[in-house]
């Protein structure tokens, strides 16, 4: 068969949406951007999601309604199968388009609570390796799951270290790619770090605040609130102003400039509110405490031209090459205050280059199709 006869059916996650502008949801964009190439190319048999997303080609909808993490916990407090019950409907539904779809050639897992059941699909099958170890399967607990039918990727050789080490195969790598034309290079930077990502102890933002303050520079956090006790202690008792309720971020922070040194809140962004808030930044801060599995994050900040400064944990040495930011020592809060000023040395051009040509989107759909054409040939 040949590539351009091939129909590849993506299989995403039960919590949130596949739609072109999420705030968060790191997989579900993957989905969305894979499959809008897959679709322009003429290879997308269509995308299992639940019901309010938009992918580019055809949506074949699982759940009544996209619902979200916190929803499910909710009515998990007086009932422990809640949680479980909409899994296993979003699997069900899942294996059920895999089986009876016509035209479908490969299948692409983005939901690991489907691995488990990868043998009653059909068809031959991959998964690509979204969560890091602590929240994937124990082998030692599920030895069955070591003989599953799925060909494995990972998204960094780092993952793949990791994944290996606790006994699962890897067959693949293949980086997250990132949609180039959402992010740009602007020409004026403002005094002010930015990070970006989920509020919780492994994101470090009680670092990036640290550092902010040993720099004399202003500090804008966004993301969405990922554990609510890290939050309340350790990061809103220093954050001077609030802008969750501002529309247009970047200006409000603008709006609210002063001489004394701020940390801002803008809460979670989508694509068009973080873009200026990327390139306008004197420096992305990363200091992460644990093994990053890949981190877009930091590809849109390079691709916005700013340079990136992280903590040499996990995935960060494949991501963050030469001309694109600085990899200091995990935990050293001196090393990375100093980095910020050795970080303007960086070309906004060349370090968005490096990054298009790394991890764009036609880069990830490329070594995609490499891979459904040999597991079709291999299958066929």
């Amino acid at each position: 068969m040949k590539i351009k006869d091939m129909k590849i059916l993506q299989m995403s996650t039960s919590f949130l949406p596949v739609t072109p502008n999420l705030k968060y949801g790191g997989s579900e964009r993957i989905v969305y951007l894979l499959d809008r190439e897959l679709h322009s190319r003429g290879l997308s048999a269509g995308v299992v999601a639940p019901y309010g997303s938009e992918p580019a080609s055809y949506l074949h909808p699982t759940l009544p309604k996209a619902i979200g993490v916190d929803d499910v916990l909710d009515k998990s407090k007086n009932n422990a199968f809640t949680g479980f019950a909409v899994r296993a409907s979003h699997v069900a539904e899942s294996i059920n388009y895999a089986n009876t779809l016509k035209g479908v050639d490969v299948v692409h897992l983005h939901d690991d609570n489907i691995i488990p059941f990868d043998f009653l699909i059909n068809k031959p099958s991959l998964a690509t390796l979204h969560s890091d170890i602590d929240s994937f399967w124990d082998l030692s607990l599920t030895p069955f799951l070591k003989e599953r039918k799925s060909k494995f990727v990972s998204i960094s050789q780092s993952q793949k270290k990791i994944y290996e080490a606790k006994g699962h195969r890897i067959d693949y790598v293949v980086y997250n790619g990132v949609e180039e034309e959402k992010f740009f290079i602007s020409e004026a930077n403002y005094s002010y770090l930015l990070t970006l990502g989920s509020i919780q102890p492994v994101k470090g933002q009680d670092k990036a605040i640290e550092v902010a303050k040993k720099t004399g520079l202003d500090l804008i956090i966004a993301g969405n609130i990922g554990n609510a006790k890290y939050f309340e202690n350790e990061i809103k008792p220093q954050i001077t102003h609030d802008l969750t309720k501002e529309e247009n971020k970047l200006d409000s922070y603008i709006s609210a400039y002063s001489n004394s040194p701020k940390i801002v809140y803008v809460g979670s962004v989508n694509d068009e509110q973080k873009a200026p808030l990327y390139s306008h930044a004197k420096a992305f801060l990363m200091p992460i405490d644990w093994e990053e599995p890949f981190g877009l994050v930091m590809v849109e900040a390079m691709m916005s031209g700013t340079p990136v400064i992280a903590f040499n944990k996990g995935s960060i040495p494949e991501v963050v090459k030469d001309g694109t930011g600085i990899i200091v020592p995990a935990g050293n809060l001196e090393e990375m205050a100093r980095a910020v000023t050795e970080s303007e040395q960086i070309n906004p051009v060349l370090c968005r280059k490096i990054a298009v040509d790394n991890f764009g989107k036609d880069q990830m759909a490329d070594n995609y199709i490499k891979i459904y054409e040999e597991i079709n040939q291999n299958n066929g």
